[in-house]
Formats: structure tokens, C-alpha cells, sequence
């Protein structure tokens, strides 16, 4: 099973590989944003919004359930007054190949102020329970019309720039339709979204599990300076937007969205607030692609890494691979070839299979997904021979790169 994984492109639909041959699993054209592709002046087809997520049931091979996450249409009152929903589908009784569509059975449903920063991952636990990211509303220095003053992420009555947490056999939820898991750290808090597992994030639109420790790991885009790596806990405040990576955040103009910039001389961490586990600045990228920690056996000297990238380096399909030891913080650029030439393409996200190899999915093509043949999904392996290539160092420091040249791996 495939889902066309993105970050700034558009899908409308999950496709089954089998044997092969590509066949449509589920459509949901038909429920998504009428104007999608129509959002940036400057930046043509450029959105955010679509079918950003799906999660498989633990128990899928017996109940055939899944649970994708759309942006839609706003029909009605949102349970949190994003046009994003997380909602609970079934296989066709005749057909496990596709869905049933007459199966769809809304969960969740949140009003979104602004079209960008919908977040997207969706995923089951180790504890079976259902993990959600949720950005933190759009617009730029989470503020604006429907952002909480001092930012949505750290108002923690909203659910949005959040990870929540929900047992989708539960009734005690909104509606009745999903649970609330009783160690949620705002469960018992009667003026907190008791589905929050932890805050203070921009736009965590990935995260994974490590299949080996359950870590939950999430690669948060940053806005003007800093991309970051979290490793996600229970009740954490990762600082957005107080700080943006490990510096703190001066918001600038409220008049003028998006001016906000960094005070480089100021990495105190206030209490309550966790620092990411690894960064890095824009001279290196402009968006942060969440991967895996790396558990398969065809490169050892990846165990137990995080391998993950930017989108692009300029806006053109000069997405990168990176590895990070999220220990000490370091992160490599994975080189390619024995040439150790360039990926030529933009990023959008990463796959794993069931051996934990690791897949990147690319595109020549800077936004809208709907009608771009130019997607590819690229292997990672291991190169034939050591490569005779530096390794680049990116320097934790805002405005500073570290380049050394390394001893080949």
C-alpha cells in the first residue's frame, strides 16, 4: 500500500501497488478544498491542503479499517470552532483492494484559520493509540485572524501547532466518536484540549516512530532561520513561538506577518520549554522533510540514525538528504553516487518497508501534485565503494555552516 506522501503538493487519492501494477484505493477528489492550486500569488499551483495522511488500523487485517486525514470544506461547526478532518473508512466487504466509501465515519473535524501549516501525519503507536499533527493555524508568526495572542501552539485550550493523542475505540471524545487515553497530560485539565500530547510546534506536518526504541520523532518547519528535530514526549512544550529552533523568537510586526527574526545571541531555554534534539539554518534549506530512524540492515553505518531533508535549497529542485545522530545533535549530508552529485529534485517525504529500508519521494515540481508526472520514489542503499566524497557538517549555530572534510564512510 502507497500513499503519494507530500509536503507543499496536493493529493486527492491513495494508491494500491500490487504485484506490480498500480491500481486507486481511495479518491476523495471530490470532498477537498474547492480552490486548491489557487493560494500564493508568486507561487502558482503552490498549496498545502488536500489528503495529507493516512494511518492503518493496528487491527486492519481483520477490520479493514483506516483513518485518512483531509482538508475539506467547512459544512457545519467544527468540534474545535481546521478544515482538516481525521475520519475513520473501511475496505469493500467484496474487494479488500479498495475502499468503501459509504464506510466513511467522521472523528475529528477542526476549523482552520488560514489554508497553510495543516500539519498532516497521522499514525498508530506502539500503545494503539492514534497520534495526529496539527499546525499551528497558518498565516506567519502564529498570529492573525484566529490565532490566540502569544500564538496558537502555546494556548493550550486549542489543538492546533499540536501532536494529539486519541484512542479511536474510546466514546469519552467529542461526540462520543474516539476516546480520550486517561494518561493524556492535559486529560483532567478543564480548560485544556484534552487530546493534546504535546505543543509548542509550527507546522510538525511529519513525525515517525523509531521501530526500534517507539520514540516519536518530528521534524518541525521552521518560518525565517531554524529547521528542527524533535524527539516528542508526553507534555513537552517545544517553544514555537517563543523560540523558533533553539533561539528566541522576536515576533516583529503584527501588521506584517512574516517579518519576525531570531535573537542569534539568545539560546536560553525558559522553563517548561524542551530544545530540539538537532537543527539547522536556511542557508542550508527551506523546509524541513521528516523522515525514520534508520532500522534496516542494508547500511550499518546508518543504525540507528535519523535520515530526513530539506525541500529545496532555493525554491528549485535542489531538495538534500541529511542524516542526523539525534544524541549529539550532528547532522551529515548523505552524499550520492559515487559522484556524490546532487538529488535534482524537490523533496517530499519519505517511505519505509517492512525490512525498515528507506525510500525518498521526489519531484521535479514545486507544488500542485494533481497533474505533475514527474514524481519518482528513490531507494536508499548502500554505495558499491566508499565515496571519495567530503562529508558537510552543519554547524548548530544560526548563520554559521561547518564545512570539514571526513574520512570516507
Amino acid at each position: 500500500m502507497a500513499l503519494a506522501d507530500s509536503s507543499w503538493s496536493i493529493n486527492r487519492d491513495i494508491h494500491l501497488l500490487k504485484n506490480g501494477v498500480k491500481s486507486n484505493f481511495l479518491d476523495v477528489s471530490s470532498r477537498l478544498v474547492s480552490d486548491l492550486g489557487a493560494a500564493v500569488p508568486g507561487f502558482g499551483d503552490y498549496d498545502e491542503r488536500g489528503l495529507l495522511g493516512v494511518a492503518f488500523h493496528p487491527n486492519f487485517k481483520t477490520n479493514g479499517k483506516f483513518h485518512p486525514y483531509t482538508s475539506e470544506n467547512t459544512n457545519g461547526v467544527g468540534d474545535y470552532v481546521i478544515r482538516m478532518c481525521s475520519r475513520s473508512e473501511r475496505v469493500d466487504a467484496s474487494n479488500p483492494d479498495i475502499a468503501d466509501p459509504t464506510s466513511r465515519r467522521e472523528i475529528l473535524r477542526l476549523d482552520h484559520p488560514q489554508f497553510n501549516h495543516d500539519g498532516g501525519m497521522i499514525a498508530f503507536g506502539a500503545d494503539k493509540n492514534l497520534y495526529i499533527s496539527i499546525g499551528d493555524g497558518g498565516n506567519a508568526d502564529d498570529e492573525g485572524p484566529g490565532h490566540s495572542p502569544g500564538g496558537n501552539a502555546q494556548d493550550m485550550s486549542r489543538v492546533l501547532g499540536k501532536i494529539l493523542r486519541i484512542d479511536v475505540n474510546g466514546t469519552d471524545g467529542i461526540g462520543g466518536r474516539y476516546g480520550i487515553p486517561g494518561d493524556n497530560p492535559l486529560a483532567l485539565d478543564p480548560s485544556a484540549a484534552h487530546e493534546i500530547f504535546a505543543g509548542g510546534l509550527r507546522n510538525a506536518f511529519r513525525f515517525s516512530f523509531d521501530q526500534q526504541t517507539g520514540d516519536l520523532v518530528a521534524a518541525d518547519v521552521g518560518q525565517n532561520n531554524v529547521e528542527e528535530v524533535d524527539i516528542v514526549t508526553k507534555g513537552a512544550n517545544y517553544g514555537w513561538r517563543i523560540k523558533e529552533g533553539k533561539f528566541k523568537f522576536l515576533p516583529g510586526d503584527p501588521n506584517n506577518p512574516g517579518d519576525g527574526a531570531v535573537d542569534p545571541n539568545d539560546t536560553s531555554t525558559p522553563a517548561g520549554l524542551t530544545d530540539p534534539v538537532a537543527q539547522y539554518d536556511h542557508d542550508e534549506g527551506v523546509a524541513i522533510i521528516g523522515g525514520l530512524v534508520y532500522r534496516g540492515s542494508a547500511i550499518p553505518s546508518l543504525q540507528g540514525k535519523y535520515i530526513f531533508g530539506d525541500y529545496s535549497r532555493d525554491f528549485g529542485p535542489t531538495g538534500r538528504l541529511f542524516v542526523a545522530d539525534l544524541t549529539t545533535g550532528l547532522i551529515e549530508e548523505l552524499k550520492l553516487g559515487l559522484d556524490a552529485h546532487a538529488l535534482g529534485f524537490f523533496l517530499k517525504g519519505f517511505g519505509q518497508d517492512d525490512n525498515g529500508e528507506l525510500y525518498a519521494l521526489v519531484s521535479k515540481n514545486l507544488g500542485l501534485g494533481i497533474s505533475d508526472a514527474t514524481g519518482e520514489v528513490l531507494k536508499i542503499v548502500a554505495a558499491p565503494v566508499p565515496l571519495p566524497a567530503a562529508v558537510w557538517l552543519l554547524g548548530s549555530a544560526l548563520g554559521v555552516v561547518s564545512v570539514r572534510r571526513r574520512r570516507p564512510r
